[in-house]
């Protein structure tokens, strides 16, 4: 029986922390009053990631309406290891390794820009640049195209993440115009790389032979998920990580005590604030859960936000406890679906912390600000984040 629950009502906007707990009174799994299925327990949400066959990625993204497959998440088993197996070499720690110099010298140039002025706003000066730029290098596209890049990304993210886009309708005109000058640009980058290949991961995937080669869709749908799925996601937790740092005097002495720290820290709050705490899914087949019987075709959300604070997991479950960090979360989901870009993402955070910290000790949030959310929202992010420092 339905429960009346809306997830659009939880108090999310300025506490994450009473957002969940709102989220993990409603049950473990429960019917939303729209027909929407919630699994919000531990156990439900691991027994969804162990079975993808009945909680399909694929038929759950199919609203998006993208003229390409987004690969590899909207492709279930059995063809979807076939992309995992040549993807996740592509995107190891060692591959990740080779870009460390180049990333890092990006993100130290962009800090630059503001770090004499005493101010700044931490998402648009930095968080909405820098994913960009790490895309661009990874798929050695030219970083002069990274303002015209951001504004398709931001239009088609924000337009699919519209409710007339779940409802069927449909995106704006001016989305399909974005996404279509996106997919015009993209078209042209891959057919440069198939004359002149280069040294990075798009020129890679074309050059793959046999039953490991790419159709052309393919490769598009694979740009298109790192657009959809990789820009925004960074963006907020670059924005979340320095809202934390900026809250907490006494963590970012510690951590410029002890580097050591940055990683666990991140790690930590990567479990608070992950950008995408509901992951969709559609029933393939009626399915038990927890006692709890789901119809064959529902849609499904995957609670990871009230995973990530799971007060039997988690000692301080609402707080950065560095201690925890390897206690392990679900930030970047789980299954076979697990974020391809984890690795890279972990390494765009660190060099972020890392260079910030080193330009920029001491920072608050600037006087009279109050950092919110926007909710609801397909991914969590601040809108805004000013910051003030001593200036040199």
């Amino acid at each position: 029986m339905a429960i009346d629950f809306d997830i659009n009502e939880a108090p999310m906007v300025g506490d994450r922390s009473a957002g969940w707990r709102y989220v993990r009174a409603a049950g473990d799994v429960f019917q939303a009053a729209d027909g929407q299925w919630f699994l919000s327990s531990p156990e439900a949400v691991e027994f969804a990631h162990r079975h993808p066959e009945l909680f399909s990625s694929a038929k759950a993204l199919d609203a998006l309406g993208s003229p390409v497959p987004l690969v590899p998440i909207a492709i279930d088993p059995p063809e979807h290891k076939r992309f995992r197996k040549v993807l996740d070499p592509m995107l190891a720690p060692r591959m990740v390794n080779s870009m460390e110099d180049s990333l890092r010298q990006q993100v130290r140039e962009l800090i630059a820009t503001f770090a004499d002025d005493g101010a700044c706003d931490a998402i648009d000066d930095l968080a909405r640049l820098y994913p960009t730029q790490v895309f661009l290098t990874l798929f050695g596209l030219p970083l002069a195209d990274r303002d015209r890049f951001i504004h398709w990304a931001e239009s088609i993210i924000e337009g699919t993440g519209a409710a007339e886009v779940a409802e069927g309708a449909g995106p704006a005109p001016e989305v399909q115009e974005n996404a279509m000058a996106l997919f015009s640009y993209l078209q042209a980058c891959v057919d440069e790389k198939k004359v002149s290949p280069g040294d990075d991961m798009l020129s890679r995937v074309l050059q793959l032979e046999g039953e490991e080669a790419f159709t052309n869709e393919e490769v598009l749908g694979l740009c298109f998920l790192f657009v959809l799925a990789g820009l925004d996601t960074v963006t907020a937790m670059i924005g979340f990580t320095l809202l934390h740092l900026a809250r907490d005097p006494d963590l970012r002495r510690r951590l410029r005590a002890d580097p050591e720290l940055v990683g666990p820290v991140i790690e930590e709050i990567l479990r608070l604030e992950q950008p995408a705490p509901l992951t969709p899914r559609v029933t393939t087949e009626d399915v038990e859960v927890g006692g709890v019987t789901i119809p064959a075709g529902s849609r499904v959300m995957l609670v990871l936000g009230t995973v990530n604070r799971d007060p039997e997991k988690f000692a301080h479950p609402d707080d950065v406890d560095p201690g925890q960090a390897d206690l392990g979360h679900k930030a970047f989901g789980g299954g076979i679906h697990r974020c391809l870009g984890s690795h890279l993402a972990r390494r765009e955070l660190r060099l972020v912390v890392e260079e910030w910290l080193a330009a920029i000790p001491d920072f608050d949030i600037a006087p009279g600000a109050e950092p919110k959310i926007v909710w609801p929202s397909g991914t969590l992010h601040l809108k805004e984040l000013p910051l003030v420092f001593p200036t040199a």
